[in-house]
């Protein structure tokens, strides 16, 4: 029972806090402890199966999400730490999403058969809300809006797809899943999977909510959100989207190249960004870029598929705690000090792929695996390349953090300094595991340095050629074209039946009705109960499929 357990506790803990002031303040203080749940399943292998009444509830953590759970676990945990020291206003809001969301990751990860997996992926999108809403300013009440219309888009996708499944299949366990070739060629349930999951990725051009999202969300929300939460995408890839051997190979490249735009676009446009906390959230996807790529061998060496699976586990504990890390050190004030900017310098040079560092460990088991694949050249030399598109971000980052330097800054939290750690040491471990730290070789040190070298060029000429250019880009870059567009097709005299989502229109008030729910929500002291209750009912429906 104790995977039902991990489950249940976060959200009695929710429900806890619409109680009254002493259970909310119990609540309060076990929050950011409740991801160490997730040990007690770990240690204790099994797993549970309930039909009624939560109709096909499969719970298991299998040796695939071990990288993900402990990612999960130590970055939540670390998170939580600084969210109880510095979260001092809209209490409430701010646990009822980490906790909801928690429960959701929790679920994830522990989930053994489509219907589970669905309801925990529901959950957590949802949840999110609250986090990247927290600050209730009209910013963050835009960047939530945006954020839902994505999430709804992508979560109606997935439900396509999930339907598409559950029609012939029933709720299949994901092994099963594996095996059913025939279905899975005869249908387009992959790739509605595919398109959903690629929304919570981050993926060029479904990235448009992350930096709206990042820079408006606290520093502890912005962790887990970059950290964690993007990785749902992945598990769901890697569960729901199996690799076939009938597969054609032109599949494979096109996910490759995908992965490998998303990657330099990513830090091109995080480069034309001006706050920190928005440059790591282009960081972010230019990363999930070398995730999708990793993704990509599945299809395109289909007989390597436990060695590709523990490659792309490293990748995603290796991002996921250096990210941890860089986004906490936004709350440490990072420019006051050298021992400041050196916590923050290791994870960004471990996001350079420095050798020797987390990064050059992860990237170059990638590149070593698609050697055999069939786009081995031209592939393995831009995932080197992408390391100097990569050190240009950080170097951005860097001169941001170097900015942070306030008179009323505060001592550095213990939780920044465990997360630089875990950053450095953990992957290590996960790779000693794996037995992918026998792969490092004299020439992969070199190959690991040519890219860093060519940045400190690029780096020195800007400086010294044009040093006022400035190229600046709205957060969300694509979504701000949508929008112009979007604004003077509505004000057109000849627009038909025209609206407006910032006025009403006489012809059709959709503007008003849409401002008039908001503020309802806005005004829901729990409104993420309600969002439970949506993904409730998503869950009885397939169910009863």
């Amino acid at each position: 029972m104790s995977a039902l357990a991990t489950v249940l506790i976060p959200l009695i803990l929710a429900l806890m806090l619409a109680a009254p002031a002493a259970l909310r303040e119990l609540s309060y203080r076990l929050a950011p402890w409740a991801p160490l749940l997730l040990l007690w399943p770990w240690a204790s292998a099994g797993e549970i199966a309930l039909d009624w009444p939560l109709l096909g509830l499969g719970l298991a953590l299998d040796e695939g999400s071990h990288p993900l759970a402990l990612l999960c676990t130590v970055a939540w945990t670390l998170a939580g730490w600084l969210a109880r020291d510095r979260i001092d206003r809209n209490r409430r809001w701010f646990w009822s999403g980490w906790l909801l969301a928690l429960t959701g990751m929790h679920l994830l990860l522990l989930a053994d058969n489509l219907a589970t997996f669905y309801v925990g992926y529901a959950i957590l999108s949802l949840s999110a809300y609250l986090l990247v809403t927290h600050a209730r300013s009209e910013q963050a009440w835009r960047a939530g809006r945006i954020y839902l219309i994505m999430a709804l888009a992508g979560e109606a996708s997935i439900l396509v797809g999930v339907l598409l499944l559950a029609g012939q299949l029933g709720n299949p366990g994901f092994d099963e899943l594996q095996q059913a070739a025939d279905v899975l060629l005869n249908s387009s349930a992959r790739w509605f999977l595919l398109a959903g999951f690629a929304v919570k990725l981050g993926i060029i051009p479904l990235h448009v909510w992350l930096p709206l999202a990042h820079p408006v969300a606290p520093v502890p929300a912005s962790a887990i959100l970059s950290a964690v939460i993007v990785k749902a995408g992945l598990l769901g890839c890697l569960r729901m989207v199996p690799a076939l051997a009938t597969d054609p190979l032109w599949l494979g490249h096109a996910l490759l190249v995908l992965g490998l735009l998303t990657t330099f676009g990513g830090a091109l446009l995080g480069l034309a960004q001006s706050r920190i906390k928005t440059v790591l959230a282009y960081s972010t996807i230019s990363q999930m870029g070398l995730i999708m790529s990793g993704f990509s061998l599945l299809f395109l060496v289909p007989g390597e598929r436990e060695a590709v699976l523990g490659i792309i586990g490293l990748l995603a504990l290796h991002h996921g705690l250096n990210k941890l890390a860089l986004f906490m050190s936004c709350a440490n004030q990072p420019g006051s000090s050298r021992w400041r900017l050196t916590l923050f310098a290791l994870p960004a040079l471990a996001l350079c792929a420095v050798p020797m560092s987390t990064g050059f460990l992860a990237k170059t088991a990638l590149k070593y695996e698609l050697q055999s694949s069939p786009a081995a050249a031209a592939a393995v030399f831009l995932l080197t390349l992408s390391s100097t598109s990569t050190a240009l971000l950080m170097w951005k980052a860097f001169t941001l953090a170097r900015r942070m330097n306030s008179a009323d800054r505060k001592a550095v939290h213990p939780a920044w300094v465990l997360a630089v750690l875990a950053a450095m040491v953990l992957p290590w471990w996960t790779a000693w595991q794996l037995g992918l730290d026998g792969i490092l070789s004299t020439a992969s040190l070199i190959d690991g340095l040519w890219p860093l070298l060519l940045a400190i060029v690029l780096v020195t000429a800007h400086a010294r050629s044009l040093p006022t250019a400035r190229i600046n880009l709205p957060e969300g870059d694509l979504l701000a074209v949508v929008e112009t567009l979007f604004k003077r097709w509505s004000s057109a005299p000849d627009a038909g039946l025209r609206f407006s989502l910032t006025r009403p229109s006489w012809r059709l008030p959709l503007g008003r009705w849409l401002r008039q729910l908001e503020q309802a929500q806005r005004r829901l002291p729990v409104a993420g109960l309600i969002m439970l209750l949506i993904g409730g009912l998503l869950w009885l429906l397939i169910g009863f499929a």
